[in-house]
């Protein structure tokens, strides 16, 4: 008797619903009340092999392009390109709003189309055409930090220029070894002159061979040693720089002779004048601090003058060992007895261009007065 009831409701429900749909618009107002019926349809659907958000967003709504909404509006299904075969959705727009869930076991059978389940599928999402490219001008962060460049020039160190670095000699405790000597002047001429030429052989048992396109310097070692002129003490021997000669031919090996070109002359060339290996220096000499506690002497000028005046070329007995550098300047100074105390006068200053061991090469800067060798020099007081 149950049973006969329950199937009389089914049919008389059934009956309801087939005539509720088979009603035709035909008024404005039905419209409206068959439109907001439509947009509250539910739609189940079965997902097969293959589909995507694309195709269903086209059977169901006539446009593919409305699936990256479904996507955003349905946060259940995690990834829009991973969708199941045989997984039945529910679709429902309500207000404008598309919704999809999955249908539970406690959902009915309604779905039309039914698909054996299978392990899921990589689906790839459709092709979306790029958006135009657009011209970006690029700009700089607000936030970054300006960046400053200075174009300041760079301040150049100071420096001292002496134009004839190449010819003003030293002193030195022990002879320079010499790699040869001139022992014959070209048609035996008594003076040379620039490009003349000279005939050079190596010095006796000298293990240096000379290089033809190579300079070399012209020097002579001053028989007269160089003494204390308080003390006497030995102090060095005097090497004078006379030019510099350039090795044109090797004429001959053993014994070593070759002839050279002479390219440049400062003093008179004898025979038997020395030749060294010829280093260019620059004749810009950086300036350097002068060190503490010096004081020592002017020994000699170069050309052995008793008066020393500016611009004078002179050697000190003050030297490496001492800490004296080429671009140091020391004063000229005398000493006065004042009673009791010894007050030193300054009156001149030297800039050093050269340092041997002991010794240094200087140039006289400025003399108030006319000086003599054995006059005493000191570290600058300022």
């Amino acid at each position: 008797m149950l049973t006969i009831i329950r199937l009389s409701s089914i049919t008389l429900l059934c009956t309801f619903v087939l005539l509720f749909f088979s009603i035709q618009p035909c008024s404005a107002s039905e419209e409206r009340e068959t439109s907001e019926i439509e947009q509250g349809t539910v739609f189940y659907y079965t997902v097969k092999k293959g589909d995507t958000l694309w195709d269903i967003s086209q059977h169901f709504f006539d446009s593919p392009w409305l699936w990256p909404e479904l996507w955003s509006k349905n946060n259940q299904i995690l990834n829009p390109h991973l969708i199941y075969p045989g997984n039945r959705i529910r679709i429902y727009k309500k207000d404008g709003v598309i919704m999809i869930t999955q249908v539970t076991e406690e959902e009915p059978e309604t779905a039309i189309e039914t698909v054996k389940e299978e392990a899921p599928v990589e689906v790839h999402a459709p092709f979306i055409p790029p958006a135009p490219s657009v011209e970006v001008k690029e700009e700089k962060l607000k936030t970054e930090a300006p960046v400053f460049i200075d174009k300041t020039p760079r301040k150049k160190p100071p420096f001292f220029q002496y134009t004839n670095i190449d010819r003003i000699g030293f002193i030195r405790e022990e002879p320079a070894e010499a790699y040869a000597y001139i022992f014959k002047m070209k048609d035996d001429k008594q003076m040379v002159s620039n490009d003349d030429i000279v005939y050079l052989k190596q010095k006796k048992n000298s293990p240096h061979t000379l290089i033809p396109g190579s300079l070399y310097l012209i020097f002579e070692i001053l028989e007269d040693p160089i003494k204390d002129n308080i003390s006497k003490d030995y102090i060095g021997l005097q090497h004078m720089i006379k030019g510099v000669v350039e090795i044109t031919e090797i004429l001959q090996k053993n014994p070593l002779i070759a002839e050279g070109r002479v390219t440049s002359t400062f003093l008179k060339i004898n025979v038997g004048n020395f030749l060294l290996p010829y280093n260019r220096r620059s004749p810009k000499i950086p300036l350097t601090k002068s060190p503490e506690g010096i004081d020592g002497k002017i020994l000699v000028t170069r050309s052995h003058r008793m008066i020393i005046a500016s611009d004078t070329i002179a050697f000190i007995d003050k030297g490496e060992q001492d800490g004296i550098q080429p671009g140091q300047r020391f004063s000229i100074y005398y000493t006065e007895d004042l009673d009791e105390i010894t007050k030193k006068i300054d009156i001149g200053s030297l800039m050093v261009l050269h340092t041997e061991k002991t010794t240094s090469t200087v140039l006289i800067t400025d003399a108030d007065e006319a000086l003599e060798p054995g006059v005493k020099i000191r570290t600058p007081l300022r």
